[in-house]
C-alpha cells in the first residue's frame, strides 16, 4: 500500500512541471508573435534556437539566419496572428503546440496579404530557457462541397 501511494505521488510530480512548461511555452508562443510582429530582433534571436527549421507552406525549408534575415531586411512582414484551437502537449523539457492561426503578412513591401495555417511549434528548453526549435505550417482549406 505505502509503495503503490509513492508511485501515485511520483506519477503527479511530472504533472506540476508539465503544467509549469505548458504555462511558460504559452508566454513564450505570444511573446515570440509580438516580437514578429515588432520586427524585435532581440527577442527573435533570444526565443529561436540556432539549429531552428521553419517549413513555410510552400515547403522550402529555411533556417535561424534565412528566417530572422527576411523579418530583419523587411521582406517579410508579420502584421498580425488571429489564433484559434490552440493546444500545448508537454513531454519532459519539449512542448508541441498546435493551432490555427489566421496570419497577416506583406512581402517586400507588397499588399497585406492573409492566410489560415495549422500550425506545429515545437519548443525545447536548452540551459533552463525555451527556445523554439521548429515551426511548420500547413494551409487550411475550405471543406469540398
Amino acid at each position: 500500500m505505502v509503495k503503490e501511494l509513492g508511485l501515485i505521488a511520483l506519477a503527479a510530480i511530472p504533472l506540476v512541471g508539465q503544467d509549469a512548461n505548458i504555462e511558460a511555452v504559452r508566454r513564450m508562443t505570444q511573446e515570440l508573435e509580438q516580437a514578429l510582429t515588432h520586427a524585435d530582433m532581440a527577442t527573435l534571436d533570444k526565443r529561436v534556437d540556432d539549429d531552428f527549421i521553419r517549413t513555410p507552406p510552400g515547403g522550402r525549408d529555411t533556417n535561424k539566419k534565412e528566417w530572422l534575415g527576411l523579418v530583419q531586411s523587411g521582406r517579410l512582414q508579420y502584421i498580425a496572428f488571429e489564433d484559434s484551437d490552440v493546444r500545448l502537449r508537454s513531454y519532459g523539457n519539449t512542448v508541441v503546440v498546435n493551432n490555427v492561426s489566421n496570419i497577416h503578412t506583406r512581402s517586400s513591401g507588397g499588399p497585406e496579404r492573409q492566410g489560415k495555417l495549422k500550425l506545429v511549434w515545437v519548443w525545447v528548453k536548452l540551459d533552463e530557457n525555451w527556445k523554439l526549435a521548429g515551426v511548420e505550417g500547413t494551409p487550411v482549406t475550405p471543406p469540398a462541397q
